[in-house]
């Protein structure tokens, strides 16, 4: 099965929607170009399911960053640094399409990945890389 390692606390949104009310997160946002992001969604294509793999990298910078830009949207729940799970699969979701374009507050750009039927899976840790990547069958 692929998966897909994103930054926390950014994993933490996606698998907890209700930190932020009516505005989950549900978009996942890749500096990808154009050749690149087609070669993705031929690894993991539209309607695929894929695992969520929480990075283990994280600066208190990044941290911080982060949950400044999710208050500047609304957001009123919160994770703490200590309570992040990273290096390892955090849980599932559906890939619905990729876009360039979106009304979302969570869209940064330039590319974003819909996200659907997300879910938390039991923490596994499993080393991480660039773009989707084959993480073995799910036990």
């Amino acid at each position: 099965m692929k998966a897909l390692s994103i930054r926390q606390p950014w994993a933490w949104f996606i698998l907890t929607p209700q930190a932020h009310g009516p505005r989950q997160k549900t978009i996942e946002n890749r500096d990808w170009p154009d050749a690149y992001a087609n070669a993705q969604l031929k690894l993991c294509p539209p309607g695929s399911n894929f695992l969520l793999h929480a990075s283990a990298g994280m600066t208190v910078k990044e941290f911080d960053d982060a949950i400044a830009f999710a208050k500047s949207i609304g957001c009123t729940l919160l994770p703490r640094f200590d309570e992040l799970k990273r290096g390892g699969i955090v849980g599932m979701a559906r890939l619905v399409g990729a876009f360039r374009k979106s009304k979302s507050p969570w869209f940064t750009g330039p590319v974003g990945l819909k996200l659907a039927d997300v879910y938390p899976l039991p923490f596994r840790p499993m080393r991480g890389a660039l773009g989707f990547f084959d993480a073995g069958e799910l036990r």
